[in-house]
């Protein structure tokens, strides 16, 4: 038998990969199904930019590396990102302060913040980000796909967003309990029409660029998924 290779996905925090590693496993069995986990947002961090955003990622798959894996030993790295709301047109970054409420705030047509230029200005690093990794398909030397999750993972899978942090670990092991033993529910589930952005990977892209779907809840990663899994319970 073929040694199984590895599939690494690269995501932002800890509850991402509670809510998906499990099922992922059962979807991507024939491979090794890993997570290097950011904690926080490789495209926003340190300023990085464009020409420098690919290297910053490959970074992280270096980390997860070390000295034990060779690039022969992936079959291919996915990337998942939250949008973020930042393709939205600049007027739609509103200034507001309110006791008690968490900064940014996203709703499904705005992001308010005390801070607009701020905002806007890590808006249009993103995006250009964003721009860079979604048209190219290798990373040192390995396949790599992009995927977005908006505005961000909690809104598209658990249809709620600006989460707390304990309701977000909260959030995570619930969909873990619900889907980890069901994959082709969650296959369904991603993509599902009433979120799930058909059509090839460069068209998935150019939709959520337009207007303010960066901040509506939507998602391509429906397209890395097959039509229903092999993977069966014991």
């Amino acid at each position: 038998m073929a040694k199984k290779k590895i599939m690494l996905f690269i995501v932002e925090g800890p509850t991402d990969e509670t809510s998906l590693s499990t099922v992922l496993s059962r979807i991507f069995s024939s491979d090794t199904v890993h997570f290097q986990v950011v904690h926080g947002d490789v495209l926003t961090r340190d300023f990085v930019a464009p020409d420098k955003i690919v290297a910053a990622v490959n970074e992280q798959v270096k980390l997860f590396r070390g000295s034990v894996y060779k690039p022969g030993d992936f079959c291919k790295v996915v990337h998942l990102t939250d949008t973020d709301g930042v393709f939205i047109p600049e007027g739609a970054v509103m200034e507001e302060t309110a006791e008690g409420r968490h900064y940014p705030f996203y709703t499904d047509d705005q992001i308010l913040t005390p801070e607009p230029a701020d905002i806007i200005d890590r808006n249009t690093r993103k995006s250009r980000n964003i721009a860079k990794l979604s048209s190219i398909g290798k990373i040192g030397g390995i396949p790599y796909s992009f995927y977005y999750f908006s505005c961000n993972l909690d809104h598209v899978l658990h249809g709620r967003n600006n989460l707390s942090e304990a309701e977000k670990i909260a959030c995570a092991r619930d969909f873990d309990l619900q889907y980890a033993d069901h994959p082709d529910a969650f296959i369904r589930f991603m993509k599902d029409e009433s979120f799930a952005v058909r059509g090839t990977y460069q068209e998935t892209w150019a939709f959520i660029k337009q207007g303010t779907r960066s901040l509506e809840r939507h998602s391509n990663f429906g397209i890395e998924l097959p039509e229903q899994c092999e993977w069966k319970p014991l």
